[in-house]
């Protein structure tokens, strides 16, 4: 999931292309960034067992050093995640359907250690 994710993010969003981290970003990043973590993972079960569908919770971070970049990209970042219900995602390679997403929470806060501003988008995706 989250190769494909990237590759949308990657695509659509051109201000993230080539950075995109997980878990965290390299000291000496000074463009506009996303770092993202994965924060739980659930496989779906029925009562025949378990399928081959899941739910995995995300949180996403939009870093900018100026506030108005961070909640520009925050924006186009959530419009994306919004945008992908019903839709495949991720190439031809990947090519994963996604049900639905939910937006859990939306939050920003500044980063004093790293002086930056950080858009938090916190979502489940669907699939």
């Amino acid at each position: 999931m989250e190769e494909a994710l990237r590759y949308e993010l990657e695509n659509r969003i051109p201000e993230l292309k080539d950075e995109i981290y997980p878990t965290n970003a390299p000291k000496t990043s000074t463009k506009p960034y996303l770092v993202y973590a994965r924060i739980t993972t659930r496989k779906v079960k029925t009562l025949a067992g378990y399928t081959n569908k899941q739910n995995l919770s995300y949180m996403f971070s939009v870093m900018a050093t100026r506030y108005a970049d961070m909640k520009s990209i925050a924006k186009k970042v959530e419009d994306f995640l919004m945008s992908l219900p019903g839709t495949t995602i991720g190439g031809e390679e990947r090519n994963i359907y996604i049900e639905d997403i939910e937006i859990n929470n939306v939050h920003e806060q500044y980063e004093h250690e790293l002086k930056v501003n950080r858009g938090i988008i916190d979502f489940t995706i669907y699939f």
